[in-house]
């Protein structure tokens, strides 16, 4: 007998769930690794320098001069449809206005519903522009990149303050799981990038891991001692 839709919605709704619990310990210990590996950010490197001084620039921006609200609603609403297309999606119809945006999507998923909280649309742009830039002007790439991954972090944070029908959708408790483990990702991706003698994708699992093993070790003799 074939399942209810209302089954098969209750068997996803706990699948998601389960997987936010499980995503708790790399987030957890992945959050761990990124603080460490920033303490070897190089001050004496301009890129890395550049980025650091484009992300204070847009939080003083952000707390005392301006919030571009309107700017963060078109590249909210920008990723809807963006990520819809990867998934085979088309755009019907967008509105964008400094007091919110809605996309209609042919598709979507949680993935797409979520994006915009953990993809940073602007800093995106710029990546393949510091890829392919002479070595020169990668400190100005840099410094747009920082300033723009800011403006994502502090702008989702702000929009997070208020009722969000994706999160509602999607789930709460999976939705502030998922987008902060997707956005730790993203920091330790960009970081690679820009900063590649402070964060190296081994290093950081390996570091991530060995912190994962010492856990998990002290959790099984606390518990044999209980």
């Amino acid at each position: 007998m074939p399942k209810s839709k209302s089954t098969q919605r209750t068997s996803f709704s706990f699948l998601k769930f389960f997987f936010s619990l499980l995503l708790i310990i790399p987030s957890s210990f992945g959050t761990v690794t990124l603080v460490h590996r920033l303490s070897f950010f190089q001050f004496a490197d301009l890129i890395q320098l550049a980025c650091l001084t484009g992300v204070g620039v847009y939080t003083l921006m952000h707390l005392v001069l301006w919030r571009p609200i309107f700017i963060h609603v078109m590249g909210h609403e920008l990723t809807h449809a963006f990520w819809a297309f990867v998934f085979g999606g088309r755009t019907k119809s967008l509105q964008v206005s400094s007091l919110g945006g809605q996309v209609t999507l042919s598709k979507t998923n949680f993935f797409v519903a979520l994006a915009p909280y953990f993809f940073p649309f602007y800093t995106s742009l710029l990546i393949p522009f510091f890829i392919i830039t002479a070595p020169k002007y990668q400190p100005l790439v840099s410094l747009l990149i920082g300033f723009t991954f800011a403006f994502h972090v502090a702008l989702t944070l702000h929009s997070l303050r208020e009722h969000q029908s994706d999160l509602q959708q999607c789930g709460v408790i999976f939705s502030v799981i998922f987008i902060y483990f997707m956005n730790l990702c993203m920091i330790t991706l960009l970081l690679m990038l820009i900063a590649p003698a402070v964060i190296q994708p081994w290093t950081f699992l390996q570091e991530t891991g060995t912190y994962i093993l010492d856990f998990w070790n002290w959790a099984h003799a606390f518990w044999a001692q209980v």
